[in-house]
Formats: C-alpha cells, structure tokens, sequence
C-alpha cells in the first residue's frame, strides 16, 4: 500500500485492490464486469475507480487532474459494450515494486 501512495497519499483502499486485482491478472485482461462482481459493489463505483485507475481527466467540484495512468481499456471482442482493463507500463512499473517488496519481507 506504500509504493500505491507514492502514486497518490490519499488513494483509497478499494481502488488499490481493484489495481491489484487488474495486476495479478496481467497480461490477460480484466473485465470490469467482473469487477464489479467480485467487489460487489455497483457498475458506477468501478467506472469511477477506471477513470481514476486510468489516464482519464478527472474532474470534481474543487479541481481537474489527470488520473493516475495505472490502466488502460479496450473494448471487450465478445461484447462492445464491455470493457476489458490492461496494466499500462507505469501500472506494470508500480506492481513490480509491490511485489518486490513484498518478497523482501
């Protein structure tokens, strides 16, 4: 969670186990479908998580950033109303130090 709060010090905790999640299935991808199952949480809750997972402009009522440039989508092959979520290298960069980490312990 430490190396995930160089990213952003108030990141929260759901958002971190959604980037984990996306990660541990890397290269395959992701299905924000499933998400959204696995979670239990709405469709809404992981939009919001993808937008600020990913490179998208997040605005709120006191600012407007970039997001956190951890993912990527792509439209789902089956379906393309779904979306499929993938590391980018920065979220590929920021897991490998996780898992460093976690394996100097």
């Amino acid at each position: 969670m430490r190396i995930l709060r160089t990213v952003d010090p108030e990141i929260q905790v759901l958002y971190s186990a959604v980037f984990l999640e996306i990660a541990s299935r890397h290269p395959k991808p992701c299905p924000m479908a499933q998400l959204q199952e696995m979670f239990g949480t709405s469709r809404a809750t992981i939009s919001r998580i993808h937008v600020y997972l990913s490179s998208h402009v997040i605005k709120t009522t006191s600012d407007k950033r970039a997001g956190y440039g951890l993912i990527r989508s792509e439209e789902n092959a089956d379906n393309r109303r779904c979306l499929d979520l993938y590391l980018t290298a920065k979220g590929k960069t920021v897991y490998e130090q996780i898992v460093a980490a976690i394996e100097r312990k």
